[in-house]
């Protein structure tokens, strides 16, 4: 196709409506060249094609089609996808327009992912059409339906992949048919492999007419759309199978395409009684053919005994019920503004009203209801919504009064229940949005214009909207600018309205610094040497930053101080952080070790991605030292909305993170007394837990640790003692459930299991191991059952054995597993033509030398090195969860040997179990091995620059069946595998070069990348001197 895109536009009697549509298309980015309009006119009989040929005749853009009148556009739409000369086609209706570079941007996503079809965030300049405004709330490169909601957005007004739509044959009804986007659109969404979303630019705008269109009736003929329901939801039954799916599917068609039309405010509008029962008479007949008691059983509050009074076909008491429903309204009024973090944060109170008040929930025992005004005398139950309860929360939308655009903005919500004086409590959603400047536009800058904020309140079955209002004595909103872009109050007749102004000057900074680096001065001055080199290198202003140095009251300092650092003297017993907390004025914290190092942009990107993300605590990328290792896995990705529930940021319990100053003062935030077990731990557990957002930044190394200075170790009734209290502190911060066993998992791995791995057990004596194991024993029923239950299978079987106080089995078990190893082998080592170095292995987990084995075609481990009895416990364990055999995963890391910074190469890798030989009778073993290829690109490894100078280490990360394993790579190789390795030019284009070499003495794979040495001049041999007695010995002998 020569063509990208291919506008189709059905055309009947457009006239002068067709204008705004035309003048969109000719203001469109994209070339003209590579699309074309095309008007598909379905029997006109005002003049609107012969218009549209000048048009075409005037301008190779346009394209036009005249057909004999079918009376709906389905058959204009159906002869365009045959005559289409683009890739693509984009639906658009004649009276509707695009904004100027939505067809460039959607055909880029489009074609950049191979999408079968594009969904453009939408405009709508009326009130009688809603948007799915939180599929669209940013954009998506890549999704299907089983991985985002597309079934909230069934309007064809989309650009398909035209080869897809002829493929399939997914075409149009003909003639008059109400729904024809939905007959089109079901086997659209769930046949395409991908779907893209441009969600952070207008694309498509609904626009206001007052005299309407051809294609939307005032009423519905109650049998002819039963009759296209139908038909409908057969082509869902073919495409879906029964199940949880096909019935969220068919409860969207219930509530957009059914009961809207029995409920307000449609139904009491309707004129007559008859066409009322006509029209539930025909849709209960649908619903009663197609809707199943799992479709009825998801259905929410209200919902529930409306559908009950649908289906026993009562239309004077749905219309009752729709009348009543009609007087729930909701209220969202302004409690506070203030600015943070460059963010202008509006907070607010939002509930539904009923009849003007507050709608109160009414208790009855244990049980929420709603009111019985709603319900009474219809013949139904009362509404029951106590486990609904979290159904209750808003959606706020930034809208712009003259463009209608809209932009969802970040809240974060509570609920709380407000005592009503007559009786009931009323459910008030306490929110604070942020108003970014910079981003709230889908991630660009505000344009300039007036903007009010549309509160949408939800419930459970209830919806409603409202602006949000500014009642008398509310704080005014301070203006403030960020990013080029000002943001005041401007008059709103009772609402809040916005005014944006673009292309302002920055104003100068306020004194106070965006970071505080709280920086205790130790008792090495080297190491702190180290740290405030650090610091004096980073890339950001010095104004941006400061370091706020704590020494104790009569400790020296150094003299004279690198310039922004401020000494703030520590008096008393407790942590010295604290007082440095304390004294701080930045926006965020940073705790920093003396002899740590900050990379030199470390508090630049921090504060940036804190910022971009609107985080609360920013966890950077660590680099570990003797003593001190850091996290993999949390660091192997940025993550802007990292969670303890879904992310492993129960691994970095270290306070070497960004704290905002203002959560860790509202809530307290203290390390408490100087010495006391665990109190880093539980500072950065509060921290996490009444965090709103954290983001992790895991392409850069933030921070590089020194090695850990010795200690004296604190005995285990104190330490116990102190994770009992930190458990317990957890437990009151978080509901039972995959954050709390997410911490409680890590404290049974890094505080009970690695303290009895490994040789330290079996070197205690035997008094030592008899308290730790007891303390132990006396924690493990503070910690979650559900968290051990998660833990790999020989962890399980060895917190039985301590259970169990089995003690020698338990060493056993440990000296087995200390075994335990990554045995990598080097299949190929080459260069491509790309530039690439491709390095293809083999990795086995093993232990005793010899590679682990499983019960054949199980996923339970039988290894032969353990003892009879403890092998025969470990199978009985299943593998279970990232242990499984088929989630093995192998990963090639490139380590600096400088720093000690590790970066994980795009790897593929594919888990393959492997049978063992076995003598006749003895039982069938498999073992596991990981075959990977990973591709290293010298320009792209280290995120934000190209690969540095000096030597660069290759290790191949394994983690399989409960274990995490890495090794050099090298050693072992195929035979083919050559000695002789090639370098490549650097791909900065200086004369540095990546050289590939086998270490000495070891033979494993590493990089040096620098410029060659220059060749030596050969020196000359020195000179011989004459030994007379040497040549006379040698006679000597000769004549012998």
């Amino acid at each position: 196709m020569s063509l990208k895109v291919t506008v189709v536009v059905p055309t009947y009697n457009s006239g002068d409506v067709v204008g705004p549509l035309i003048d969109s298309m000719k203001r469109q980015t994209l070339p003209a060249e590579d699309f074309e309009v095309l008007f598909v006119d379905d029997g006109s009989t005002d003049g609107t094609p012969d218009r549209l040929e000048e048009l075409a005749a005037r301008d190779p853009l346009f394209r036009v089609i005249r057909l004999e009148n079918s009376g709906w556009p389905g058959r204009p739409r159906n002869v365009a996808i045959e005559q289409a000369r683009g890739e693509y086609v984009q639906f658009v209706d004649h009276d509707d327009s695009m904004g100027p570079e939505a067809l460039e941007r959607m055909y880029a996503i489009g074609a950049r992912n191979g999408s079968d079809y594009v969904i453009g965030k939408v405009t709508i300049t009326h009130r009688l059409r809603g948007a799915p405004q939180a599929l669209m709330s940013r954009t998506r490169e890549s999704v299907t339906w089983r991985t985002a909601p597309l079934h909230d957005s069934l309007t064809v007004h989309k650009m398909y992949r035209t080869q897809f739509l002829r493929e399939q044959g997914i075409r149009f009804p003909v003639g008059h048919y109400v729904g024809e986007d939905l007959l089109f659109m079901v086997p659209a969404v769930l046949r395409a492999r991908s779907v893209s979303i441009v969600g952070d630019y207008p694309c498509y705008f609904y626009l206001e007419r007052e005299e309407g269109g051809h294609a939307t009736p005032d009423l519905l003929d109650p049998a002819s759309y039963a009759r296209n329901l139908r038909e409908i939801l057969d082509a869902l039954l073919a495409e879906t199978e029964p199940g949880p799916a096909r019935d969220t599917w068919l409860r969207r068609f219930w509530r957009a395409d059914m009961v809207k039309y029995l409920s307000e405010p449609i139904f009491p509008a309707y004129p007559d009684d008859d066409y009322r029962d006509r029209l539930l008479q025909a849709l209960r007949e649908v619903a009663a053919q197609y809707l199943t008691e799992g479709v009825y059983a998801g259905l929410l509050g209200l919902e529930r005994p409306r559908a009950a009074l649908v289906r026993a076909g009562r239309t004077a008491e749905v219309a009752e019920l729709a009348a009543r429903a009609a007087r729930m309204g909701a209220r969202a009024e302004l409690t506070g503004a203030y600015w943070h973090r460059e963010r202008l944060r509006l907070s607010f109170d939002a509930s539904f009203t009923y009849g003007g008040e507050p709608l109160a929930l009414e208790r009855d025992g244990g049980r929420y209801l709603l009111p019985a005004a709603l319900t009474e005398g219809l013949g139904v139950e009362r509404v029951d919504v106590s486990e609904e309860l979290t159904r209750f929360r808003v959606d706020v939308l930034l809208h712009n009064r003259e463009t209608a655009v809209k932009w969802m903005l970040p809240r974060d919500l509570d609920v709380v229940w407000e005592e009503q004086p007559g009786g009931g409590v009323a459910p008030v959603v306490r929110g604070t949005v942020a108003v970014d400047p910079r981003r709230a536009a889908g991630g660009q800058p505000l344009p300039a214009g007036e903007w009010d904020l549309q509160v949408r309140v939800l419930g459970p079955g209830l919806d409603r909207t409202t602006d949000l209002a500014v009642p008398g004595g509310a704080p005014a909103v301070p203006a403030g600018a960020a990013a080029g872009t000002r943001v005041s109050q401007a008059a709103g007749d009772g609402v809040l309205v916005l005014a944006t102004q673009t292309g302002v000057e920055p104003s100068p900074r306020a004194a106070a610094p965006s970071v505080s680096v709280v920086l205790p001065a130790g008792e090495d001055a080297e190491l702190l040497a180290a740290s405030l080199a650090s610091l004096a290198g980073q890339s950001w202003p010095a104004e941006r930053f400061e370091t706020v140095l704590v020494a104790d009251a009569v400790q020296a300092v150094p003299d004279p101080l690198p310039a922004g650092v401020r000494v703030v003297r520590h008096e008393g017993g407790g942590d010295r952080r604290d007082t440095g907390a304390a004294a701080a004025r930045g926006d965020y914290l940073y705790f920093l070790r003396p002899g740590d190092r900050l990379g030199p942009e470390a508090l630049e990107r921090l504060y940036g991605y804190g910022l971009e993300h609107d985080a609360d605590v920013v966890a950077g990328r660590l680099a570990g030292a003797k003593g001190r290792p850091v996290p993999k896995e949390l660091y192997a990705r940025d993550r802007p909305a990292a969670s303890l529930a879904k992310d492993p940021l129960g691994d970095s319990l270290t306070a070497d993170k960004l704290v905002d100053r203002a959560m860790a003062q509202r809530h307290g935030l203290r390390f408490g007394p100087d010495g006391r077990p665990l109190r880093e731990q539980e500072y950065t557990v509060r921290a996490l837990l009444h965090a709103r957002r954290t983001a992790v930044l895991g392409s850069y190394v933030c921070c590089s640790y020194a090695p850990l200075a010795k200690a004296e170790p604190v005995r285990p009734g104190p330490f116990y003692a102190r994770l009992r209290e930190l458990a317990a502190v957890a437990d009151g911060l978080t509901v039972p459930g995959p954050a709390r066993d997410r911490l409680h998992r890590r404290w049974l791995r890094v505080e009970v299991l690695d303290r009895i791995g490994g040789t330290r057990l079996a070197e205690m004596a035997e008094a030592d191991r008899e308290e730790l194991l007891g303390q132990i024993r006396e924690t493990l029923p503070h910690l979650s059952p559900t968290a051990a239950a998660g833990l790999p299978a020989r962890q399980r079987l060895a917190l039985a054995l301590l259970a169990e106080g089995r003690t020698a089995d338990l060493l056993a078990l440990s000296g087995w597993e200390r075994t335990v190893a990554c045995l990598p082998l080097l299949r190929s080592v080459e260069w491509r033509d790309d530039g690439t170095l491709a390095v293809a292995f083999t990795a086995r987990p093993a232990a005793d030398g010899r590679p682990l084995e499983l019960l054949a075609g199980q996923d339970r481990l039988s290894p032969t090195g353990l003892p009879p009895e403890l092998r025969g416990r470990l199978a009985a364990e299943s593998l279970t969860g990232a242990a499984e055999p088929a989630r093995a995963t192998a990963v090639l890391v490139l380590r600096e040997r400088a720093t000690g910074a590790q970066y994980p190469l795009p790897t593929a890798y594919e888990a393959v179990r492997e049978p063992v030989p076995a003598d006749g009778g003895a039982e069938a073993l498999d073992t596991l091995a990981v075959t990977g290829t990973a591709v290293l690109d010298p320009g792209a490894v280290v995120p934000g620059t190209v690969l540095g100078d000096g030597a660069w280490d290759f290790h191949v990360r394994l983690t399989a069946l409960g274990w995490t394993a890495s090794a050099r790579l090298g050693s072992g190789r195929l035979p083919e595998v050559t000695d002789a390795l090639s370098w490549r030019p650097h791909p900065d284009g200086s004369d540095r070069r990546v050289t590939p070499y086998w270490t000495t003495p070891g033979s494993d794979l590493s990089l040096r990348v620098g410029r060659p040495k220059p060749p030596q001049p050969r020196q000359p041999a020195p000179p011989r001197t004459r030994n007379p007695l040497a040549r006379a010995l040698r006679r000597m002998r000769g004549s012998a």
